[in-house]
């Protein structure tokens, strides 16, 4: 808890930073969206989760050396699925909040190349999703969280935009440590041994993004 607040208190100082110099050197501001697929670097844990998807936004402010450098707070989510059967569903769901600093390094024809690198706090919740037919249609119900955790992620890579649009290659660092429900615990305990409390993951991942950038 005092992780994540220190760490609020520093991307809300990073908001007005940024606001300060891009009302200083009345720099636009930009809307960027972008949407793409993860794969994690750990080959067990790729062997439960072949891919994911991710989606994020933000506000881009232009400021420093004339607008060469781009600060970015921003907000998303990444969903990895994995089908134990015809009705059941594993999920991992990470919700993150953060910011994003890139630089306008140079261009080759109308391309510019932006390397970046990003830092958010992240919600990772570990649950089933259930399907059963339900009259004429289908009704999903959610398990409670068998993993539940937080932690901050530190990510590196390369911009390439062309006009309004870009596509991102990264690598993303993500050590969290996630506890165990008590249920679960309790159903090992029954069948013969222990499970510790939380346990630590390697959640670095490859990612590609494309992105669509709206001035407002």
């Amino acid at each position: 808890m005092i992780c994540f607040t220190k760490y609020r208190i520093g991307w809300a100082w990073l908001l007005f930073f940024i606001s300060e110099l891009s009302a200083q050197e009345k720099s636009p501001v930009f809307l960027e969206l972008e949407g793409g697929v993860e794969r994690f670097s750990d080959a067990p844990l790729r062997s439960v989760f072949p891919g994911g998807i991710n989606l994020t936004l933000g506000p881009a402010f232009s400021v420093a050396d004339q607008g060469r450098l781009r600060l970015r707070p921003q907000t998303g989510i990444k969903l990895f699925f994995n089908e134990l059967d015809e009705w059941t569903t594993e999920h991992l769901r990470v919700i993150r909040l953060g910011g994003q600093a890139s630089y306008d390094a140079f261009f080759v024809g109308q391309t510019t190349f932006f390397p970046y690198f990003a830092i958010d706090f992240n919600w990772v919740a570990n649950y089933d999703a259930e399907s059963a037919a339900a009259g004429d249609g289908e009704r999903v119900s959610f398990s409670d969280n068998y993993l539940k955790g937080s932690g901050i992620s530190q990510a590196l890579g390369l911009r390439m935009q062309y006009r309004e649009f870009y596509v991102k290659l990264g690598y993303e660092f993500f050590y969290p440590r996630l506890k165990v429900e008590k249920k679960v615990m309790n159903d090992d305990v029954a069948a013969g041994y222990i499970t510790p409390t939380s346990y630590p993951f390697n959640f670095n991942v490859i990612n590609l993004s494309l992105g669509i950038i709206l001035e407002l």
